[in-house]
This record gives C-alpha cells, structure tokens and sequence, in this order.
C-alpha cells in the first residue's frame, strides 16, 4: 500500500489537498482521456494555470526526471530571502506540469496555499500545477525522486 497525496486549485486558483489516502501499489495514479492532469478526487475542475518557475520546467510536451536533495530549512531558509528565480522567500512556486514525486529518504513538509502536510519516505505526491513549497524540518538532507510532465502543447 502507498499514501497518494493529490494536490490541486480550488475554484479561486488556491493551491489545496485534494486527496490523502491509501491506494494499491500497482496503479498509484493515473490521467483520463481528455483531462491530462487527472480528473480531482473530490470533482473540483481542472485547468491549467500560469507557471512562476518555467526555467525547471521540461520543455512542452516533455517530460523530466529528476532526483532532488533539500536540505533541511535552516539552511534552505536564508539562501530563498537573498531569492531564487521563479520561487518566493518561502520557496512557493508553481510550474506548468504534473509532477509525481515520491520521497526515497527523510521526510518533508509539503505547504500549499491552503494547507500543509508531511510527507515520509514511501510517500506519492501528485502535484498537479499547484503552487507549493517544500521544507525539510529535519536535520539532514532529504531525498525525493520525480517526474515533471509538461501541460504545454509540443511545438
């Protein structure tokens, strides 16, 4: 069994959990025909908003692996205030994707506009375009795993 966190927008484009729940490990997740991002387990549409960090993004119609270190916030902290392109002094951003990120080690804190919540070392995270920010309360690194798949039509 795998903990699937489904992030998404609320009618106003706040960032909120959508789901956390426990699914089979076969399928953890899974778009439809017509709706990319997947339809929303609690039936709120979904649309696609602007990007605030297309730099990490992968190109349109693309998708990215990609394994992420995040050290623990108080040393993440001072380096966001002196700015990262694309992410705010609390590292919110949001890109044009869906992103499967699944945590190998430590565990970290997911922040949404609405909400926050921890994620642990086996944990899913469905993020689908929503603004986000993770911080690593811990005292080491923590190590996520994930894949980006671009919203945007190929050129």
């Amino acid at each position: 069994m795998t903990r699937r966190i489904i992030t998404g927008n609320n009618a106003e484009g706040k960032s909120y959990i959508a789901a956390d729940e426990t699914v089979s490990d076969m399928y953890v997740w899974q778009s439809i025909a017509g709706d990319p991002m997947g339809a929303s387990p609690d039936g709120a549409p979904t649309r696609l908003l602007p990007s605030t960090a297309p730099h990490i993004e992968p190109p349109a119609g693309g998708s990215k692996c990609a394994r992420v270190e995040i050290q623990p916030w108080k040393v993440m902290k001072p380096i966001l205030e002196k700015g990262i392109p694309g992410l705010d002094a609390n590292g919110f951003h949001r890109t044009a994707t869906v992103d499967y990120i699944m945590v190998v080690s430590g565990e970290v804190k997911l922040l949404l506009d609405e909400g926050d919540t921890i994620v642990r070392a086996g944990d899913l995270v469905v993020q689908r375009n929503t603004n986000h920010a993770w911080h690593n309360l811990g005292d080491g690194p923590a190590d996520l795993w994930g894949v980006m798949v671009s919203m945007l039509p190929a050129l």
